[in-house]
Formats: C-alpha cells, structure tokens, sequence
C-alpha cells in the first residue's frame, strides 16, 4: 500500500516537471529561431533539453563501441520516441522526419525549431530531401540520423533498411556509423520502452513516467565507407546493427552484389564511455 502511494506520488512529481520541461522546451524553440543557426546551433538545443528530460524520465544511457568524430550519417534502430532523446542527448545531431511532421501542433513547431529535415513518404519522396541534404552535408554542417527500418519495432530484431537515403552518404562522400540500442526491462521486469502498434503517445508517456527506471545501451558500430553502392551500403549497415545487438546477419538482398570487403572508412574515433 505504501509502496503504491509512493509510486503515485513519484509519477504525479514526474508528470508536472516534464510538462514544465515542455514548456521550457518551447522556450528554447523560440530562442532558438531568434537567435538563428549562426548564433545558436538547432541540435544544441535539442541535445541540453533531451539530457534533463532522460535525467527526469530515471532513463540511464550506457554507451559501446568506437564513437567516431566529425560529420556522419547515423544510421540506428527504431524502438520508441524515447530514441530520439537518447540519440539528441548522446549526438546532437539533426533528425530526419515524415514530411507531415512538419505541420503538427506543437510537435511540428519544435522540429522546425531544431532543423529537422523531412521526407515525403512514396514514391520520389526522398529526392527534395537529397536536394537539400547532399549540399548540406558537404558544406561540412553537422551529423544527422535515420531510421531506415521506416517505423518501430519491439526491439528484438532489425527489420530490413532502405537503401533510398543512403544515397545522401554516397552523392557526400561521408561515411555511415551504424548505431544500435537495446532497452533493458524496468526494475519491475517490464518491456515498456517499445512504442508500437496501436498504442498512443499519452499512454505510453505515463507507462514511462510511472516506470522506476529504464537503462538503454547505445552501441556504436563499425564505421562504414561510402564508396559503394547504396543497396549494398544499406545491408552491411544493417549487419552491423546486428552484429551489435548479437543477432545474426540477415541474407543479402538479391539486388545486393557483395563481392570484395568495403574499403575501410576511418576518420578520427573516440572510445564510448560505458
């Protein structure tokens, strides 16, 4: 019973910092379109606000691998929301969303506020984004991150990644770093971290913020080149991802043509702390 009253209290305290966090979350949205890009880095913003909202959320990142510097395309699996807090916090990176994002009460306000980048689902929905992105990212601008699975998953395994944005790396000349996260059950044994099927957001924040705790391994993969194909980029990208999360690797797709190891990619990298 005490135990239960607690419990209660701990989420209630939760639910009104996180709503206060919102609202500072908003805050540093519209400071940051004041102040512009030049003044003030978008993925800053994003990265300061998503470090307290994992310290609020009790979410504990352990970090795996050779985490390489410089500008990259960050390829990772897609588990929950929570993903983008854990991978904001840890790279300050840009993301890439569905273009309907973009028009969201709210939620579209703060990803226009932090650069995001959006596609169009479809058929040529990702040649406007490549016509931006490509430039961009030769400019020598910051990282970014996609989800090539499309949408969530409950964690346990990779689905296939679509090679259509891979282009971007290849027309760049920047290499991939495959990124992989595994959630672990709360104290209480529970899988809540995935958000999938017919569950909503409201749901899920409160299973999140009644949960005593969550930790999350973010493991960092090899470090792929660009100068290959992009199908076949896009499959040794998901290998690597699963090869982090000790899955085995998935068959070659027939459009795949593996023949000889990829050249290595290897700018400057530095250890992850655990």
């Amino acid at each position: 019973m005490v135990a239960a009253v607690l419990g209660g209290l701990r989420t209630g305290a939760r639910l009104l910092i996180f709503l206060a966090l919102l609202l500072l979350a908003f805050a540093v949205a519209t400071l940051l379109r004041l102040a512009g890009p030049r003044r003030l880095r978008p993925a800053w913003g994003a990265g300061w606000w998503s470090r307290r909202a994992l310290a609020l959320l009790g979410i504990r990142v352990q970090r795996h691998g050779p985490r390489s510097r410089g500008r990259r395309m960050l390829i990772c699996n897609h588990v929950s929301w929570l993903d983008i807090l854990v991978l904001a916090a840890s790279e300050e990176p840009h993301f890439i969303a569905k273009s309907e994002i973009r028009h969201w009460p709210l939620v579209g306000y703060l990803a226009n506020s932090v650069g995001t980048f959006y596609i169009r689902r479809g058929r040529g929905g990702a040649t406007p984004l490549l016509t931006a992105l490509v430039p961009w990212l030769r400019a020598g601008e910051a990282s970014f991150v996609v989800f090539p699975e499309g949408t969530t998953t409950d964690g346990r395994d990779v689905l296939p990644m679509h090679p259509r944005l891979f282009e971007a790396a290849v027309a760049a000349g920047v290499p991939v770093q495959p990124l992989a996260l595994r959630y672990r059950p709360d104290a209480r044994g529970r899988d809540i971290a995935p958000f999938i099927g017919a569950d909503t957001l409201a749901a899920h924040i409160g299973r999140v913020l009644a949960s005593p705790g969550l930790t999350v391994e973010l493991h960092y993969g090899a470090l792929q080149t660009p100068r290959q194909p992009r199908d076949v980029l896009a499959w040794r990208a998901e290998t690597e991802v699963r090869r982090c999360l000790g899955l085995a690797a998935r068959a070659a797709p027939s459009s795949v043509h593996v023949g000889a190891p990829a050249p290595a990619a290897a700018p400057a990298a530095e250890a992850a702390a655990a």
